[in-house]
């Protein structure tokens, strides 16, 4: 059993320690481009953590509110807590969100080399858009692909 709520600042530590731990993974896979710092403008994320039954975050997600979607980002789950729904919930608990915000759907980003593309196809997401990532290069410098999913909000 687990719970979801609203990160809190006492949480800070152990989900920087959660999403080191996943990110260290991806980074078997792919890793960020060298770049100058981005230039956008600074978006309003909240996120969200996922508590097991002894009260320990096994979960992590953000989003922020897009003009046709919420856009869900940094979604981690703890590698002793996987395949256990942790990622379906969060992603659940997200459209719940959209809903009450009457935001039709819930998007998301992945690199398709990490197979991610592929799990959240069977949590209900489609593929809008694929394409070669300005953003991040495999680790032998080789092109990945950036897959933007989108999963519309089912009615209540």
């Amino acid at each position: 059993m687990f719970f979801i709520r609203p990160s809190q600042a006492i949480d800070d530590e152990s989900v920087n320690i959660l999403t080191a731990s996943t990110t260290c993974e991806l980074r078997a896979v792919y890793a960020p481009k060298h770049q100058p710092a981005a230039t956008n403008p600074a978006t309003l994320t909240t996120r969200i953590v996922v508590l097991d039954h002894e009260h320990t975050i096994v979960g992590v997600a953000e989003y922020f509110a897009l003009p046709s979607a919420l856009y869900a980002q940094g979604i981690a789950v703890a590698a002793t807590h996987r395949r256990r729904g942790i990622a379906t919930a969060l992603l659940n608990h997200i459209e719940n969100i959209a809903r009450k915000m009457h935001l039709p759907a819930v998007q998301i980003k992945t690199i398709l080399e990490t197979g991610n593309a592929a799990k959240f196809h069977q949590m209900g997401f489609q593929v809008m858009d694929e394409r070669v990532s300005e953003r991040f290069i495999g680790l032998q410098g080789q092109p990945v692909t950036e897959v933007k999913m989108q999963r519309y909000v089912r009615p209540a």
